[in-house]
């Protein structure tokens, strides 16, 4: 991470956490522009998953009950899994995060390696896996109760609110997974 240093106002390398800390909490992007790069990943994975579908939908008369279907089911996991910790991996960023000018990045502004990634990943999933099902039961009411479907929202809700109070504005899957987001248009 970088700092400007007082007497040049050049940007100089922050030398441990509590300069790094600083450091990054300055270059933390707003929750609004944080939240607003979550539909167009919403809509990416959705597109990411229509087709990666694709060759499963190709097999006629084939349903998928039982066994068969809890298979396809990780398969989509999996390839998110891929998805996302992938390009975590390289660069930081998703394409909706590149679009943002967002990077994901370790507490101390490292980039991520593949324990924090899998981390990041696995405590997004709690909190904004539960949404992603309350949405599809939106649209299918008849298979559970509107109130059940309205405490789904509630976990990312959570870590959304979180960021108002925390001293870093990290949601609290990043807090929790030791990453945080930061802006992309300030030097690596």
């Amino acid at each position: 991470m970088y700092k400007r240093d007082r007497t040049t106002g050049e940007l100089v390398s922050s030398v441990g956490s509590v300069n790094t800390a600083i450091a990054s909490a300055q270059a933390v992007p707003s929750a609004i522009r944080r939240i607003a790069a979550l539909p167009y990943e919403a809509l990416l994975m959705l597109a990411l998953m229509l087709v990666m579908s694709f060759p499963i939908a190709g097999l006629k008369g084939a349903t998928l009950n039982g066994v068969p279907h809890l298979i396809f089911q990780l398969y989509l996991f999996a390839i998110l899994l891929t998805y996302f910790t992938w390009f975590w991996r390289h660069g930081g960023q998703t394409l909706p995060m590149k679009t943002w000018k967002l990077r994901v990045v370790t507490r101390d502004g490292a980039s991520l390696n593949w324990k924090f990634a899998l981390r990041r990943f696995a405590f997004a999933a709690l909190f904004f896996g539960p949404a992603c099902a309350g949405i599809m039961f939106i649209f299918f009411p008849n298979r559970i109760s509107p109130v059940i479907t309205m405490w789904m929202f509630l976990p990312m809700l959570a870590t959304l609110f979180w960021a108002k109070f925390d001293a870093d504005r990290q949601f609290l899957h990043d807090r929790w997974a030791g990453t945080r987001i930061i802006d992309a248009t300030l030097p690596k």
